[in-house]
């Protein structure tokens, strides 16, 4: 008898220490998933203007400053332009009535790798030279791989690329890709074929013209009193894209 009482006794105290240790391996896989996905958001330190945003619950909200950006999310504007500034200094900067999606936001390697699918409007996307972060871009049968580039993107009746500075590959949906050299316009078929290729000129008038759609000085409640006579747009001429706000 004082035998058995001896083994079941064991038997508890062995089964007692292996809940205990499954409870702990259990804990820490928790808190490790749930650090490693609140580390693959990132904070907007900066916004200018309304970003309206959906995300993947079906939550509308408009985007803040210290706000989270997930995999999932799409952000538009409405009758303003508006800009924000990433964690990782990327500057994001849609004109009016605008669209784009986070198609995903992963953290590798202590490292972000953030793929965007630009919808519609106009597009303004600044990632600094030295970015250790992987920045992605879809949009239409077009993609950008590891960009490292300012660009401008705009489709209204047409689709139009700008690049402003490093050469990057623009892949196509066929798997074929074009080496894309600085300061140069694209016309593109949303199909994806090139319809015009050519040579920029003079940049920095036709990036301040959009900058000064995209990040206005004047304040919001100025703008809104003006809304009717200060309209932002973007026409094309002589082959090269002008973007910025016009009184109409």
């Amino acid at each position: 008898m004082v035998t058995l009482i001896s083994v079941t006794t064991t038997f508890r105290v062995n089964f007692s220490f292996q809940i205990n240790i499954i409870s702990l391996f259990l804990f820490l896989l928790i808190f490790s998933n749930t650090n490693s996905f609140s580390s693959s958001k990132l904070i907007v330190t900066e916004l200018n203007n309304d970003v309206f945003v959906l995300d993947i619950y079906g939550k509308r909200f408009n985007l803040k400053n210290s706000d989270e950006i997930k995999s999932g999310d799409f952000l538009k504007t409405n009758n303003l332009p508006a800009s924000f500034i990433l964690k990782n200094k990327t500057k994001i900067c849609l004109s009016a009535n605008s669209s784009l999606k986070i198609t995903t936001l992963d953290l590798i390697k202590e490292n972000y790798e953030i793929t965007f699918q630009f919808r519609s409007g106009d597009l303004y996307l600044s990632i600094p030279i030295n970015s250790i972060d992987r920045h992605n871009i879809k949009f239409f049968n077009y993609s950008i791989k590891n960009s490292k580039n300012d660009l401008v993107l705009s489709k209204s009746s047409e689709l139009e690329l700008i690049n402003y500075r490093n050469s990057f590959n623009l892949f196509f949906k066929d798997k074929k890709n074009k080496k894309v050299p600085p300061l140069t316009y694209l016309k593109l078929s949303k199909g994806g074929k090139i319809i015009n290729s050519s040579k920029i000129m003079n940049s920095d008038d036709i990036k301040k013209k959009f900058l000064v759609g995209c990040i206005n000085k004047i304040s919001k409640d100025k703008l809104k009193n003006n809304s009717r006579e200060l309209q932002y747009g973007c026409i094309t001429q002589s082959g090269k894209l002008v973007c910025g706000n016009r009184y109409k």
